[in-house]
């Protein structure tokens, strides 16, 4: 086996070289490189003794160099040879390594859906509890209202306000869908779903508009006013804030400003009394009169006759005596 170079070292008392002398000692029977073997078959003076040479800096250059680029040449073939081995031996092991992944991950489920079992069974009130959360939040999903569906109860809330005479609409709700419509038609209506309910909210501009407030990112409106902008708020299928102001749509509050305080606001208990069920039964029964109430309204006939006749003549009396007074 080749023998690494070492470097002799000079006695205490020696005189040291130069540094640009390097002094190397190979072992007699062989030479570090041919290239070093040949460059020291050709020179002329300073044969090696005893395996030891002198080198100049003038020839020691090459041999260097030639060292340099055989020790490279060995680093990138075995570098090579050992990539071009690691990548034929690692393809068996990716898929290997794949499947032991899987199969680790289906039992760590496997296991956790068992322990969620076993825990269901010791809480079942918990367990019931925390399905009937979950199966809540995901019905609150699946039914949270689409853009489509505002337009579409928009549209159906404006129908209804058409349908009725102008003097008997409400005021509060024809305002709030005439506000919707009109920024509905300037493309300023905003939708976006928060996975359990969403939200319709006021843009300032339209998303299509190109002036320099809708695209600059430092005039845009801020978040503590976001707020203020919310139109409607949808959950469980429908919009919750639409459909309050179309409640009593087709009563018109000013109306009844003339009444006293105490009758402009009439409660359930008062549409849906006793007494006026059986008076809304009773305006459509007969009404049957006996013979003295028959009389008694026949006499009250002739005298409202005989007072309006009275008053006529009055009247006349009147118009006949005014002239003569006059003359």
């Amino acid at each position: 086996m080749r023998g690494p170079p070492t470097r002799q070292r000079s006695a205490p008392g020696a005189r040291r070289q130069h540094p640009a002398t390097v002094r190397l000692s190979f072992p007699s029977d062989q030479m570090p490189y041919p290239a070093t073997l040949a460059s020291a078959q050709k020179r002329p003076s300073g044969p090696f003794i005893s395996g030891t040479g002198c080198i100049s800096p003038e020839r020691g250059l090459p041999i260097r160099r030639s060292m340099a680029a055989a020790a490279l040449r060995r680093f990138w073939s075995r570098g090579h040879g050992a990539a071009s081995v690691d990548s034929a031996a690692s393809k068996p092991r990716v898929w290997g390594r794949l499947v032991a992944w899987a199969r680790a991950l289906i039992r760590d489920y496997a296991e956790a859906c068992g322990d969620a079992a076993a825990a269901a069974r010791a809480r079942p009130g918990c367990a019931a509890l925390y399905a009937g959360l979950l199966g809540g939040a995901a019905t609150c999903c699946a039914l949270a209202p689409s853009e489509e569906d505002f337009e579409e109860a928009l549209l159906d809330a404006s129908g209804s306000l058409l349908l009725l005479a102008p003097a008997t609409r409400n005021r509060d709700s024809e305002t709030f869908v005439q506000r919707l419509l009109w920024l509905r038609g300037r493309g300023r209506l905003r939708h976006v779903n928060l996975g359990v309910f969403s939200l319709m909210y006021e843009a300032p501009f339209d998303a299509q508009a190109s002036l320099y407030q809708a695209r600059c990112r430092y005039l845009q409106p801020r978040w503590v006013d976001f707020p203020g902008r919310v139109l409607d708020v949808g959950f469980m299928g429908r919009w919750w804030i639409l459909g309050t102001r179309m409640r009593d749509c087709d009563v018109n509050d000013d109306e009844f400003l003339h009444l006293p305080a105490h009758l402009r606001v009439v409660g359930p208990n008062h549409l849906r009394s006793e007494v006026n069920e059986r008076l809304f039964d009773e305006k459509y029964r007969a009404v049957v009169l006996t013979d003295d109430q028959v009389d008694q309204a026949l006499w009250e006939e002739q005298v409202l006759q005989k007072e309006r006749k009275d008053r006529i003549a009055l009247t006349e009396a009147d118009s006949l005596v005014q002239p003569q007074v006059a003359q």
